[in-house]
């Protein structure tokens, strides 16, 4: 500045001092606005767990990269008087596939592993009981498109916690008979997240639960986490219930098996879950490019591409809004995660009672973020 005039230099001051001032107020009601709509939103939740008779509820919202709400409702068991709070832990059931999907693009990432790689081919000891098994790639698998069948029994009254637990179940003991030749056709099929499981121990050479927390869980910040119920704190359980109205119990079981960990059991908190967005939109779990691959639409839903199947997410397009998401649910527990990209947003909410309205929630979310 040593060129300009006195005069110059008490404009150029001025117009930086308005620009500093303008910022600051901006920022300054915008976390009002923030303030307030975090305090709107969670009244409604509240509301909703309360007249909903729900167990427990806990719920979290990030918006434009920054956490707007994490918070907790109700109980951690029925009777106990232990409220919940943002660290506790629940059960997300099949908010596990999502994480199983970008580990999986992890290896594709670092070129250990293509999508059109035949499954038999990258997990030889796999079972061929039907000459259709050639044909199953790692793509078709994460899309449900592969012909596997579902999961009848997940045993929770008696898990398997042997480290062989998974690859002994997805490449033996799993129910393999084909619904449909691979590729031809799309039905939800927790059996193929299994072999994806077993998949990703075969290449890393590595447990799945052991690469999960090496590769996903610690780099987000989830040290309280595991797709291993036993590692899980006691102080920082919930217990989950079943029925409704007079009839709520608690549930026999917890949803705890070693060999549906890939598809399943996935335990977590809404605090810890703020950290998987974070660190899903920063590119510490993948890079954009490879992200953009995962949620890539390539099984259409309904006709105006509204909604479609990516790669272990579901897509859809609401009111100009794109959303990436997946649901879960397991006995005695609801859970849900939905990620906004374009505004670096997301919502996540998790019930320790199977009948939690948890779709209703979230979409009343979807209204307080992104209508006037």
């Amino acid at each position: 500045m040593k060129f300009l005039s006195p005069f110059k230099k008490w404009i150029f001051g001025t117009l930086i001092t308005t620009v500093v001032l303008a910022s600051a107020t901006f920022l300054y009601f915008r976390s009002q606005i923030d303030h307030v709509l975090g305090e709107e939103l969670s009244a409604a939740v509240e509301e909703i767990q309360i007249t909903s008779g729900i167990v427990g509820l806990a719920f979290g919202v990030v918006q434009n990269g920054e956490i707007l709400l994490l918070e907790g409702f109700g109980e951690t068991k029925l009777g106990a008087e232990d409220t919940v709070t943002r660290s506790h832990i629940f059960h997300w059931a099949s908010v596990s596939k999502p994480f199983v999907a970008i580990a999986i693009m992890q290896l594709v990432e670092k070129n250990q592993l293509r999508l059109e790689d035949s499954l038999v081919e990258v997990l030889p000891d796999y079972t061929v009981t039907d000459p259709r098994h050639q044909e199953i790639t790692i793509e078709q698998l994460l899309l449900h498109t592969s012909g596997l069948p579902d999961v009848e029994d997940y045993e929770w009254d008696k898990p398997q916690e042997d480290s062989e637990a998974l690859m002994r179940w997805a490449t033996k003991e799993s129910p393999r008979e084909l619904l449909f030749d691979p590729g031809t056709d799309r039905k939800y099929s927790n059996i193929g997240f299994e072999v994806l499981g077993a998949v990703l121990e075969q290449i890393s050479g590595d447990t799945f639960d052991g690469y999960m927390k090496t590769n996903i869980l610690v780099p987000a910040g989830m040290e309280n986490s595991s797709f291993l119920f036993p590692e899980i704190r006691s102080d920082l359980r919930t217990t989950g219930h079943t029925g409704s109205g007079e009839n709520k119990a608690i549930a026999d079981h917890y949803p705890w098996n070693r060999r549906h960990g890939p598809s399943s059991t996935l335990n977590t908190s809404v605090e810890e879950m703020s950290g998987f967005v974070s660190a899903l939109l920063s590119d510490r779990l993948l890079k954009a490019e490879t992200r953009s691959t995962m949620w890539q639409a390539r099984w259409p839903i309904n006709d105006d591409g509204s909604q479609a199947g990516t790669l272990g997410w579901s897509f859809r397009e609401q009111e100009g809004v794109r959303i990436w998401l997946h649901t879960g649910a397991d006995v005695g527990f609801r859970s849900a995660l939905a990620i906004f990209p374009d505004t670096q947003s997301a919502v996540f909410l998790v019930s320790n009672d199977e009948a939690a309205p948890i779709v209703p929630i979230l979409f009343t979310s979807f209204e307080f973020l992104f209508t006037d």
